[in-house]
């Protein structure tokens, strides 16, 4: 046998027709799962019932308990204005506040957390603006989106929300597009977007969207170099779009967003994006090997380049080969104690309610949940990815946030070699995700330990099925 966290302990057990199964023992109590011996496992532990902390608890925070938060759905007051809320995801505590979100902000979505500071793009007219909740600044807003490349305003009635679909996907998928947020009360603007983009045949076209249907896919995340009240910051931001396969930056106050040619024309969309030692901003493909690193040392000339990467063989099991065939990817990238971290998130959706990943089951409304990562560190000497499996005493935390690492000395209540993560998908924003998962949103986050390979999580829901808006990690900055 050998121990696993949690006092688990699993040893293989034949099955009928030959097949081996894995069995958990807890104490005196054993479990079997119907896996085969090649399929990898999700270990999941139950959270204990959550306790709800005073608003006295979050009004004047320590630098020594204050690791990231998790923002989860506002309570509402009488008068229909929200509260912040939070969830302390290490002790396991809810924290209420007065602190009263913004109209605009109830009327957004949120795509980034940096510094404290939370990025939004308005479901109604598509603006974009940041808004810290640590701090009595003001929201500040940043460029229009029709400064990006090849989107213009149109008159609404120029509009048409189904013409992509229907060319493309055929008209079963077009509810598919929805926010999750549109409701009756949001007021539609009498403009929409065009939006214009080149094949690689050479060829061109575009469709036409309103505002609450662009934001699903216009911006992937946005990260700040600094806090924006600084002189020195820098906002990039990720498109989303498939025609934007570069960064587009801004100082808080622009007029515009300036966007920078991309180091090779192939069609690879960015990921994933990180300020690096205040100095260079580096980005991940969807490819996975391929790296660009950005110079914004010179505004008025911007410089990207080509990091042509390669990765060190890893040794890796039958299991560990198993699951990252059958497992979908997320990328990121992190800057810890100096060195860039390159991070592999693969996730299922073929899985039961107890979290076990399941071969040729007939469940195909699961959820996504994250089953492993891998993290490299980069060798800039030769360009060249390393696997670790121990990050030492450090802390990663990933997400919509901009991805952050943190020691456990410095904060003693994270656990020391583990990546705290929240649900990102693709999907979270829609309001009827693929796969049929209508039912889940947002409720993909937990823990997950390099030292044993475990992840810990929980489909802990607050209040029903959907997590809107969805949890994402938050800094408490401090000045």
């Amino acid at each position: 046998m050998v121990n696993m966290p949690l006092s688990y302990q699993w040893c293989m057990v034949p099955m009928t027709g030959g097949s081996l199964c894995r069995v958990a023992t807890l104490g005196s109590y054993t479990k079997k799962t119907n896996l085969c011996f090649s399929t990898p496992l999700l270990l999941k532990r139950k959270m204990p019932s959550i306790n709800r902390s005073p608003p006295s608890l979050f009004a004047s925070p320590s630098k020594a308990n204050s690791h990231p938060l998790m923002m989860i759905p506002p309570d509402e007051e009488e008068d229909g204005r929200s509260l912040c809320r939070f969830y302390d995801y290490v002790n396991e505590n809810v924290i209420n506040t007065n602190i009263k979100i913004p109209e605009e902000v109830n009327h957004a979505i949120c795509i980034g957390s940096s510094h404290g500071w939370l990025a939004y793009i308005s479901r109604l007219d598509c603006s974009v603006f940041l808004w810290s909740p640590f701090t009595t600044s003001p929201l500040i807003s940043l460029p229009p989106i029709h400064t990006l490349p090849s989107i213009t305003v149109i008159p609404r009635e120029d509009v048409d929300e189904d013409e992509i679909l229907k060319r493309y996907e055929g008209d079963a998928l077009c509810h598919k597009w929805k926010s999750a947020y549109e409701s009756d009360d949001d007021s539609s603007p009498d403009f929409g977007f065009k939006v214009e983009w080149d094949y690689p045949d050479q060829s061109q076209s575009f469709y036409t969207r309103s505002a609450n249907r662009l934001i699903l896919y216009l911006i992937r995340k946005i990260v700040l170099s600094s806090v924006p009240t600084s002189d020195d910051c820098i906002v990039v931001a990720v498109p989303g779009l498939s025609i934007h396969r570069s960064i587009a930056f801004c100082k808080p106050g622009d007029k515009s967003w300036t966007f920078v040619e991309p180091p090779l024309k192939k069609n690879f969309d960015i990921v994933d994006v990180i300020h690096f030692n205040d100095q260079l901003f580096y980005a991940i493909t969807s490819c996975g090997v391929t790296l660009y690193a950005y110079d914004l040392a010179d505004l008025s000339s911007p410089k990207s380049y080509l990091i042509k990467t390669c990765f060190a063989h890893k040794h890796l099991s039958s299991l560990e080969k198993y699951t990252r065939i059958s497992c979908g990817e997320r990328y990121y990238l992190v800057e810890s104690s100096g060195e860039l971290l390159w991070v592999c998130r693969f996730f299922s959706n073929e899985m039961n309610s107890d979290g076990e990943i399941i071969v040729n089951s007939d469940i195909i409304e699961s959820p996504d949940q994250t089953t492993m990562f891998d993290v490299y560190r980069l060798d800039f000497c030769r360009n060249r990815w390393e696997p670790i499996r121990c990050i030492g005493d450090q802390v990663l935390f990933v997400g919509t946030n901009q991805s952050l690492c943190l020691s456990a000395q410095s904060f003693p209540n994270l656990k020391a070699n583990c990546i705290y993560f929240t649900d990102d998908s693709c999907e979270i924003h829609k309001k009827y995700p693929l796969f049929g998962c209508e039912g889940y949103v947002g409720n993909d986050y937990g823990h997950y330990e390099l030292s044993g390979g475990y992840v810990f999580g929980e489909l802990c829901r607050f209040g029903d099925g959907r997590i809107l808006p969805p949890p994402f990690w938050v800094m408490r900055h401090f000045h």
